[in-house]
């Protein structure tokens, strides 16, 4: 689902920020629950190092201490979302979810790991959910503007996209993902508006530059247009993305 439209992982999370622990949990020895923290926060720093292996070993070790740690099941399902094992993540995100149905995070998790299992009707029940749970969801937002704009749905897929970023104004995946259902709507001049937004707000989202290109060449602007897709071309190398770098340097040769 990411070949057109950008996601947003929510990575950044705290165990002080969220709480995750059931009522099932607290008649559990302290002791038992500080270890088990402790692990999982261990496994945050190995995941934020790209260590998801080193992350999943460590977040299994907090599970077996206590089975019932909600962070736990999140964090491993985003370990193993980040490593591509999508059937895993989506097993960790629905023991979440069972353990804590009104889990906003874990929820909105399981809805963007359906949206790449391209199960869009569950996703889109999963967003929702996450809205409900959380009015101000701004991933969630953005999340269910892409698959909205994936099954054709253009109006909805604004609608969600349009409040993304009245929520967070500085929300680059979202302008991106916007500029690429203006685009799929014929509007290249709000497109080319959107993907300027989105690298205003991250300099090295690599498609942007490349989606902004493509809309360039298709003006008449050959200039910027190499300009653009060099940038783009550029950013996958550094970032190790070699489909994205094969895939742009195709288009520069076609350009010029």
């Amino acid at each position: 689902m990411h070949s057109f439209y950008r996601g947003l992982m929510i990575l950044g999370l705290t165990l002080s920020s969220v709480s995750f622990h059931s009522a099932a949990q607290a008649s559990q020895p302290v002791m038992v629950q500080a270890r088990a923290t402790d692990l999982v926060n261990q496994g945050i720093q190995k995941a934020e190092k790209g260590d998801f292996q080193g992350a999943i070993a460590v977040y299994t070790q907090a599970l077996t201490i206590d089975p019932k740690l909600t962070s736990a099941y999140v964090y491993r399902g985003l370990a193993h979302h980040d490593s591509g094992n999508l059937q895993p993540a989506l097993a960790d995100f629905d023991r979440a979810v069972q353990l804590d149905p009104k889990n906003a995070i874990a929820v909105f998790n399981r809805g963007e790991v359906r949206t790449d299992l391209q199960d869009f009707e569950g996703a889109i029940a999963d967003l929702s959910r996450a809205i409900q749970l959380q009015p101000n969801y701004a991933e969630a937002y953005n999340i269910r503007g892409v698959v909205y704009g994936v099954t054709g749905d253009l109006p909805k897929s604004m609608s969600d996209l349009n409040r993304a970023i009245q929520i967070k104004p500085d929300f680059a995946d979202a302008y991106y993902n916007r500029g690429r259902s203006k685009t799929e709507a014929g509007d290249s001049k709000g497109a080319i508006s959107d993907y300027t937004q989105a690298i205003r707000f991250n300099s090295s989202l690599a498609e942007a530059y490349g989606s902004r290109g493509i809309l360039y060449a298709q003006t008449g602007n050959k200039s910027l247009a190499l300009q653009d897709l060099q940038q783009a071309a550029q950013l996958f190398q550094q970032q190790g993305n070699q489909q994205g770098y094969q895939q742009t340097m195709n288009l520069i040769r076609q350009v010029q």
